[in-house]
């Protein structure tokens, strides 16, 4: 599949973006500099007739009002978001927010884009996936959507054997299973029960019964974004109707060892044909982008991704890792700040000793530490 071009202007804090969309896309940059927003308007251009029918099937009404509209999708507050200034061209093609909701209602359009929020840990309430219409109106539509995603899963149950949520055969391959085990999980099981007549997520560790509000904060973090993936992975191994997926902040909560199990996972949707968009605050996984970048330049051998991820050689993470290093394309924005707005720019190349400051420093991701290296040698000078 060949890369897309959009490009925006004036939406919301975003002054200016020309993003090509790869096989992975990462967003970065400082908190409410509009990645979010970004990422929810690219759902909204994939997905405009599917989001409208959505709404109007759970009683949401905006009356042609693209202010309410705003308002039901992106959240409260966010009514003047896309205004007249706004322009979206997908493929140099300008799209429009009433030709995109307004005119087609009524064609059942599967979604194209699955979207993991990163207030998905909302998404549980005691354990147990929330309804589309629990969440208040102006809660953005990504969440209340994915929450319902959940539900169904939850629905549709797991393992007709056992009530085992995690680990689960076949759902995953095994090598990321134990990856996610060992760092996230630490040999406890994740389950289905039935507490007080109604379905509940609990965690066993050793024998004992956890609530959900028990569980560490990352656990509890993590279990949404589980859910979406087994959403996206069913056993029987064939891909959902979904291409594209967007997974804000994956690193929430997480050791950075666990941060590199779940971009194993990532490295799987990629293996199975998804394509992905990931915002993220968390060096760890520019650095391991920043890798395997390099290890593609070079042809360099699967063996050295085994070394970043510290796994046992096995044929179907051979057969992965040969399809990463091979066929797939990666590239990374920044979301800068500016007086007048932000501009989202290019740094795919994640060059270090580029003279650009945003791009050898990762979008500011590595600014503080390369600065605590310089503070400690000028330290260490001065003391000789």
């Amino acid at each position: 599949m060949t890369e897309i071009n959009i490009n925006i202007k004036n939406l919301g804090q975003i002054k200016s973006a020309n993003i090509d969309l790869n096989d992975l896309t990462l967003f970065v940059g400082a908190q409410a500099t509009g990645k979010s927003i970004l990422l929810q308007l690219i759902k909204l251009v994939f997905d405009g007739e599917n989001i409208g029918n959505t709404l109007m099937k759970y009683g949401y009404h905006w009356e042609q009002d693209i202010s309410n509209f705003n308002e039901i999708y992106f959240g409260e507050g966010m009514r003047n978001l896309w205004s007249d200034k706004t322009e979206v061209s997908i493929e140099g093609k300008a799209r429009y927010l009433d030709d995109i909701l307004l005119n087609e209602l009524g064609i059942d359009e599967p979604e194209c884009l699955f979207f993991m929020p990163a207030q998905r840990v909302l998404t549980l309430e005691k354990g147990w996936p929330r309804s589309f219409n629990d969440f208040e109106t102006g809660d953005p539509y990504v969440v209340r959507n994915f929450s319902e995603h959940l539900r169904l899963l939850m629905q549709q149950g797991f393992s007709k054997k056992d009530n085992a949520i995690f680990p689960q055969t076949g759902r995953l391959q095994q090598e990321i299973s134990d990856a996610l085990n060992a760092s996230i999980f630490h040999g406890a099981k994740v389950e289905l029960n039935t507490v007080e007549m109604r379905k509940r997520i609990q965690i066993n560790v050793n024998g004992n019964l956890l609530p959900f509000m028990a569980w560490s904060a990352g656990q509890r973090e993590f279990m949404p974004l589980l859910l979406g993936l087994y959403w996206l992975m069913p056993i029987s191994n064939l891909k959902r109707e979904n291409v594209y997926v967007v997974i804000e902040e994956p690193e929430m909560g997480l050791h950075p060892r666990a941060i590199l199990s779940v971009i194993l996972v990532c490295l799987e949707l990629l293996h199975r044909g998804y394509r992905l968009l990931i915002s993220t605050h968390s060096p760890v996984l520019l650095e391991a982008v920043w890798a395997i970048r390099n290890l593609q330049n070079n042809n360099s051998d699967v063996k050295y991704l085994y070394q970043l991820f510290d796994l046992k050689p096995s044929p179907p993470i051979t057969e992965l890792f040969e399809n990463i290093l091979k066929n797939k394309e990666f590239s990374t924005y920044y979301f800068d700040q500016k007086e007048d707005g932000v501009e989202v720019r290019d740094i795919s190349s994640l060059d270090p000793f580029d003279e650009d400051l945003s791009t050898a420093d990762w979008g500011g991701l590595t600014s503080f530490s390369s600065r605590a290296s310089e503070v400690v040698s000028q330290a260490v000078q001065d003391t000789l």
